[in-house]
């Protein structure tokens, strides 16, 4: 005698559960759906580093940390030489959170210019980017990658929140100023960053119906006067993605001690070019006198 075929059965129920049943699953693939659309909009990852740490003269340690959710990163830590001799404490190191596209490699001139004068910083890719495992699916994402980089820090390298500087480019200026309102870090440095997605929806994309961002937020500007540290915020007078007036308002709503850089010219992505020393300079002596731990005026 041959087996009887055996069939799996829809589940038994009801017309009204039937139809409940089939809305939630329809419900779930919109919302996926739109996660994908978003995120492929939001994110430019690239795996390819395009030079690495020794072609800047940089020392560097390869620094792999893990998320509360399980994802490891990949990062660089570039320990400064020595300190300079302005004065800020030799242990004080910039966690640089970079902006949507490509990865830490093409960010390493510019934590030349703080290793230089006597602060290191730690590069670190968000998941997806980079030798970073896993993908963005939400905003709470980035701000989990930023702080398993945070807990390495304090682990790791035995550094405090008052000698931590968070360092937010463009995108990364949300998971920055998040961290920033849970604890007093030695300061927070803004460059090119974003009042809110929905204000970028607007000024790019408004066609696009406002509900797609449900899961990414990144409400800058509702948040930046919680933030506990001194604020510095730099922004391109030219800007086209994340325009001039968007840093203005930031720093607008931000708390004393506060300063504010115009690079006149400058757009999204050549701030370290267009603004030349200033570019480092003038955030540099502003958290030397403010920033917390810094040397009093």
């Amino acid at each position: 005698m041959e087996p009887k075929e055996q069939y799996t059965s829809l589940p038994n129920l009801e017309f009204g559960q039937d139809r409940e049943f089939w809305c939630d699953i329809m419900t779930c693939m919109f919302k996926g759906l739109i996660n994908l659309v978003v995120t492929s909009f939001l994110f430019f990852p690239q795996e390819e580093f395009f030079q690495l740490p020794k072609d800047l003269g940089l020392q560097a340690e390869n620094v792999q940390c893990v998320t509360g959710d399980g994802v490891k990163l990949f990062g660089w830590f570039l320990p400064a030489k020595e300190a300079h001799p302005a004065g800020q404490n030799p242990k004080t190191t910039i966690l640089l959170l970079h902006g949507n596209a490509s990865n830490i490699s093409t960010r390493l001139s510019k934590a030349a210019g703080w290793v230089k004068r006597g602060v290191s910083v730690f590069l670190i890719d968000y998941r997806g980017y980079g030798k970073s495992e896993g993908v963005i699916t939400k905003e709470s994402d980035l701000y989990a990658d930023a702080d398993a980089a945070i807990q390495w820090l304090k682990t790791k390298k035995g550094l405090s929140a008052s000698e931590i500087i968070l360092y937010g480019e463009s995108l990364g200026s949300a998971p920055a100023i998040e961290l920033a309102t849970r604890e007093k870090f030695k300061g927070l440095i803004l460059e090119a960053p974003l009042t809110s997605l929905e204000e970028l929806r607007k000024a790019h994309y408004p066609w696009v119906p406002s509900f797609f961002l449900q899961d990414f937020k990144m409400d800058n500007l509702q948040k930046i006067g919680k933030a506990l540290a001194p604020v510095f915020i730099m922004h391109g007078s030219e800007d086209q993605v994340c325009p001039y007036p968007m840093g203005r308002a930031l720093y607008e709503k931000a708390r004393e001690p506060k300063d504010f850089l115009t690079i006149q010219g400058g757009n999204h992505t050549d701030l370290i070019d267009i603004g030349g020393q200033e570019y480092f300079d003038r955030p540099y002596q502003f958290l030397g006198v403010h920033a917390v731990g810094g040397r009093e005026k």
